[in-house]
C-alpha cells in the first residue's frame, strides 16, 4: 500500500502566502474588486489606529463596507475558500482567479471576517478565517476548513459601517505588518497614499458615480491623462490658482483641459484590439522648465508620472508602471508631464502578461513592440508640445522679467540657506539712486513703468541684468542694503562669443539647433571657462599681496558649489 504525503503543508503554505508583495492600496483594491462585482454603488473603507507597545502609531484594523448584492449562506462560507469565485477564470469580470483578497487580507493579517446578507430582512450572517487557529489545528492533526456562517453580531463600533438594506462588510484584524516606520512614516501618511492610489485605480468608477470613502474622505477620481472633469487634479490646480498673490497667465476654473491628446488609437492586434492614449498634461500643470518637482507638482503627483504607463482591464487600472525600454529614448524628466494608458480586454491578460495578484503587468513579444512602435509615434510629438510649452513660459517670463529671472528665482529659494552678507547699509537716497540707475539701463524710462520694474525686483536678494556699459569689465557688482546687483556686460567678448550662444541653444526647440553647431558651441565654452578661470588667477597678481584673496576663493567656491546643488534644470 503506498504511503501518500500532503501536497500541501496547510499551515506552512498559508504563512508563505503571506509575502504576496502587495502593496497596501493594492490589497485593499481586491476587496472592493469584490464589491463592484458585487454591484456595490459606495464602498467605505475603514482604517483603524492604536497605539502599540512600543507607543508608535500603527493600523491595527482594516474594513471595508458595500451595498451590493450580498452574499446567501453557501456563498458566504465559501467566501474565505482560496481559488473560490464565482468569477473564476472569467473574460468579463474584473476578477477571476480567487485568490486576490484573501492573499491580500493574510498579506497583513492573520484574521479575516467577513458578514453579509442578501436584503434587509435577512440577519447578518457571519464567517471567519483565523490563521493562529488552522496552525494550531494542523498541528494536532485535525480537520481543517472553513464553519457554516451563523449569526454573530457585528461589533458595536462597526455597526455603523453597514448598509441599511444588502450587502458585505470585510474586516481584517490582528494585522501585524502597519506599524509606523514599516510601509510609511506614519498611520496617517499611510492612509494618504491609499487615498491616492484607489483614486487613481477605480477613477472610471468614481468618474461614473461610484462612491468610495476612506475614513471620512470621499475619493475623486485621479486621472493621469486629464481628461476626466471633476477630478482631484481639477481641486488642486483650482485651489492653487484661486490664491492670492499666485502671478501668471493661468486663472483659477473648474476644469483643466490636457494641452492636447497626442494619440488615442485603438489598434488591432492577434484578433484583439486594444486601445493606446497618450495626452500632455494642461498648461497649468506643465508650466516652465524646472518646475516638475515643486509644491504644486507634489501634490499633483507629477513626479510619480515620469515614464508610468497606466494599464486598464474593465475600467480598472491593474498597474501603474515604468516598463523598461518601451519609450523613445529612454525615460526622460519631461515624460513626466505624459500621460499613457494601455485600454484592454481580459482576452489579452495572457499577452498582457497579467498574473493572479493584478501586479506585474508587462506585455511581451509582437504585442510589445506594437505598442513600442507607437509609442514610438506620440511620444516624441508629445515631448515636443512639452518643450513648445516650456520655451513659450520662457519668452514670457523674459519679456516680462529679463533673460536671468527663471535662475535668480531659483537663487532666490537657495539663499534661505547661505550665509547673509554684511555689507555695510548704505545712503537710502543713494540706494534709491543706483536703483534708479538700473531701471533706466534695462530700458524703463517711463516713471510708472520704473516704479513697476523696481517693485517686482523688491524681495530679490540678486539682481542680474544684462546691459552695454563701456570699459573692459565684464561684470559690474554693486552691494545694497538687501541686494546685490549684478550687471553683465554684453560689449565684453566672453558675454558674445559664449554666453549669448549657449544661451541661445538651451532655449531652441529640440531639433532646431545642429550638432556641428552645437558642438562648436561646446568647444568654445571650455575654452572661455578656461580662460575665465586664467584671467582671474592674472587678475590676483597684480596684487603685490595675492594671499589676501584666499578667503576669497575659498567662499566663491563654497557658495558656487552650494548653488550648483540647489539651482538645476530652471532653463
Amino acid at each position: 500500500m503506498t504511503d501518500y504525503v500532503p501536497i500541501v503543508l496547510t499551515g506552512q503554505a498559508l504563512r508563505s502566502l503571506r509575502d504576496s508583495g502587495y502593496s497596501l492600496s493594492a490589497a485593499i483594491a481586491e476587496v472592493v474588486d469584490n464589491s463592484l462585482e458585487a454591484k456595490a454603488n459606495e464602498v467605505r473603507i475603514r482604517l483603524d489606529e492604536e497605539s502599540g507597545r512600543d507607543k508608535r502609531r500603527r493600523i491595527h484594523r482594516i474594513s471595508v463596507s458595500d451595498d451590493g448584492d450580498g452574499m446567501d449562506r453557501e456563498l458566504l462560507q465559501l467566501y474565505p475558500q482560496i481559488g473560490f469565485s464565482t468569477r473564476y477564470m472569467s473574460s468579463t469580470t474584473i476578477g477571476k482567479y480567487g485568490v486576490g483578497a484573501k492573499l491580500a487580507a493574510l498579506n497583513y493579517g492573520e484574521r479575516l471576517d467577513v458578514w453579509s446578507r442578501a436584503s434587509a430582512d435577512q440577519p447578518w450572517l457571519h464567517v471567519y478565517f483565523d490563521l493562529e487557529e488552522i496552525e494550531a489545528a494542523a498541528e494536532d492533526g485535525e480537520e481543517l476548513g472553513i464553519l457554516p456562517p451563523t449569526e454573530r453580531p457585528v461589533p458595536d463600533d462597526l455597526i455603523d459601517q453597514l448598509p441599511k438594506d444588502s450587502g458585505t462588510l470585510v474586516v481584517w484584524s490582528k494585522i501585524d505588518r502597519l506599524e509606523e516606520g514599516r510601509h510609511a512614516q506614519d498611520a496617517n501618511l499611510l492612509r494618504i497614499e491609499v487615498e491616492k492610489e484607489l483614486s487613481r485605480i477605480f477613477r472610471y468608477f468614481l468618474d461614473g458615480g461610484i462612491k468610495i470613502k476612506v475614513n471620512d474622505t470621499q475619493l475623486l477620481p485621479h486621472d493621469p491623462l486629464f481628461t476626466m472633469e471633476g477630478t482631484w487634479g481639477d481641486r488642486v490646480l483650482k485651489k492653487h490658482y484661486s490664491r492670492k498673490g499666485i502671478e501668471g497667465p493661468f486663472l483659477a476654473q473648474d476644469h483643466y483641459e490636457p494641452c492636447a491628446v497626442v494619440s488615442d488609437e485603438r489598434i488591432r492586434f492577434a484578433r484583439h484590439e486594444f486601445r493606446l492614449r497618450v495626452t500632455v498634461h494642461p498648461k497649468e500643470v506643465v508650466r516652465g522648465r524646472g518646475q516638475g518637482g515643486d509644491e504644486l507638482a507634489t501634490q499633483l503627483r507629477v513626479p510619480e508620472n515620469e515614464g508610468a504607463l497606466s494599464f486598464v482591464r474593465l475600467e480598472r487600472e491593474i498597474n501603474y508602471t515604468n516598463v523598461p525600454r518601451i519609450l523613445p529614448s529612454g525615460v526622460q524628466t519631461s515624460d513626466r508631464f505624459i500621460g499613457v494608458e494601455i485600454h484592454f480586454a481580459p482576452e489579452m491578460d495572457d499577452m498582457m502578461g497579467v498574473r493572479n495578484v493584478k501586479r506585474g503587468v508587462e506585455p511581451h513579444g509582437e504585442l510589445r513592440a506594437a505598442i513600442r512602435r507607437q509609442l514610438a509615434k506620440s511620444i516624441p510629438q508629445a515631448r515636443k508640445l512639452i518643450q513648445d510649452v516650456w520655451g513659450e513660459a520662457s519668452r514670457v517670463s523674459e519679456e516680462a522679467n529679463g533673460e536671468h529671472a527663471s535662475i535668480i528665482e531659483a537663487v532666490k529659494k537657495a539663499e534661505r540657506t547661505l550665509p547673509k552678507s554684511r555689507v555695510p547699509r548704505p545712503d537710502p537716497e543713494q540706494e534709491r539712486a543706483l536703483l534708479e540707475d538700473l531701471a533706466r539701463d534695462v530700458g524703463h524710462d517711463d516713471p510708472e513703468d520704473r516704479a513697476s520694474y523696481l517693485e517686482s525686483l523688491a524681495n530679490l536678494p540678486y539682481v542680474v541684468v544684462t546691459v552695454d556699459f563701456p570699459g573692459m569689465s565684464f561684470i559690474d557688482v554693486q552691494h545694497l542694503s538687501d541686494q546685490i546687483i549684478i550687471r553683465l556686460n554684453e560689449r565684453h567678448p566672453f558675454y558674445r562669443e559664449l554666453w549669448e550662444p549657449i544661451r541661445s541653444i538651451a532655449t531652441s526647440p529640440p531639433g532646431s539647433v545642429s550638432g556641428d553647431e552645437a558642438l562648436s558651441t561646446a568647444r568654445r565654452t571650455v575654452e572661455a571657462l578656461t580662460l575665465l578661470v586664467i584671467a582671474y588667477a592674472k587678475a590676483e597678481s597684480m596684487d603685490s599681496e595675492p594671499h589676501k584673496f584666499m578667503e576669497l576663493r575659498d567662499d566663491w567656491g563654497k557658495f558656487l558649489r552650494s548653488l550648483m546643488g540647489k539651482v538645476k534644470d530652471v532653463l
